[in-house]
């Protein structure tokens, strides 16, 4: 059973633009969502249809998949139509995704942002983006999504173990 979890203290104001209304950025780092440090592309295409039941893509959003160098062709051929990036090494993913939301200006130009990774790496980043006004929504596996993103998300999306175990 998937769970959805709203945190009340992060609740948007009654005047806030309601989290369906405008385009939506999606971050996602495939390893963690997948549950896998290598997933295949049978696996990112399993996360792939998982996520797209809980998480609408509209045609106006972006999305973003971040992944280490060797898994980056399974995120190409089982995630088509995306954006993708790579780093080696600990945190790779996440530091890319962490580039995409300091460097590219994303509260100006989204009113969304889903963060598929439960990393608390990332937590201080979905923060600042839920202060500057953008509705915030994390997607993680129950045993891969730390306090510290619970926290600072506005909802989260509790998948399943179906997704993990897929292999």
């Amino acid at each position: 059973m998937t769970a959805i979890i709203t945190n009340i203290s992060r609740v948007p104001r009654a005047t806030a633009t309601p989290p369906v209304r405008g385009r939506s950025i999606h971050l996602i780092d495939i390893e963690n969502l997948c549950g896998s440090s290598q997933p295949s592309r049978h696996e990112v295409e399993h996360a792939r249809a998982r996520y797209s039941e809980w998480v609408p893509v509209g045609n106006l959003d972006q999305v973003v998949v971040a992944s280490s160098r060797g898994n980056l062709m399974s995120a190409f051929i089982g995630w088509p139509g995306a954006r993708y990036l790579s780093q080696d090494g600990k945190d790779g993913a996440d530091i890319c995704l962490a580039r995409v939301i300091v460097d590219e200006g994303i509260e100006h130009r989204f009113d969304n942002v889903v963060l598929a990774s439960g990393d608390g790496g990332l937590a201080p980043f979905v923060a600042h983006l839920a202060t500057k006004g953008l509705n915030t929504t994390v997607v993680s596996p129950a045993n891969r999504l730390s306090r510290q993103m619970r926290m600072a998300a506005h909802k989260c999306i509790v998948l399943t173990p179906e997704l993990e175990d897929i292999a």
